[in-house]
């Protein structure tokens, strides 16, 4: 997948679902099943209790995206998919006003599922913050992903 097309499926996916443009989430970079994707701090999504840092549900809801993005990228034809499970293990508060940096890797398909694992992590990779694993249905009910509308070939 060149560049351009990449842009259009980022594009697709965070505007697809209102929770991740609400996010703010950026998109850094991929290679080979991986996916790294940043969430700005925003004060929207602090706590009160826990002096501004990141909630643990919007941490939680950035990991889910991260994960879910870095399966529709490793699939040969965009298609719909859905989070089964997923499993958060939350390690450290994340510092009070930084932004967070996601790192996800789809390890292995099969038989119509995808497993993901995922690391949320201060943007010097320094401090771990969660560790997740996860399970896609790929091919779920949910909105049609044409292959013209990304303008990629069949190959």
């Amino acid at each position: 997948m060149d560049e351009l097309q990449l842009e259009k499926v980022y594009e697709l996916f965070s505007a697809g679902v209102g929770a991740h443009s609400d996010m703010s989430l950026r998109f850094v970079g991929t290679e080979e099943n991986r996916v790294v994707l940043e969430l700005p701090f925003q004060e929207k999504h602090a706590t009160d209790y826990q002096n501004g840092s990141l909630h643990s549900g919007a941490l939680a809801a950035a990991l889910d995206s991260a994960c879910g993005f870095v399966v529709l990228l490793s699939l040969k034809a965009p298609q719909a998919i859905a989070t089964i499970n997923l499993r958060i293990d939350h390690i450290h508060i994340p510092p009070v006003g930084e932004d967070v940096r996601i790192e996800a890797e789809c390890y292995q398909q099969t038989a119509g599922f995808a497993y993901v694992s995922a690391v949320a992590s201060s943007l010097d990779s320094k401090l771990k913050l969660c560790n997740a694993l996860g399970i896609f249905k790929i091919g779920s009910p949910g909105p049609p992903l044409d292959r013209n509308l990304l303008n990629l070939q069949a190959g």
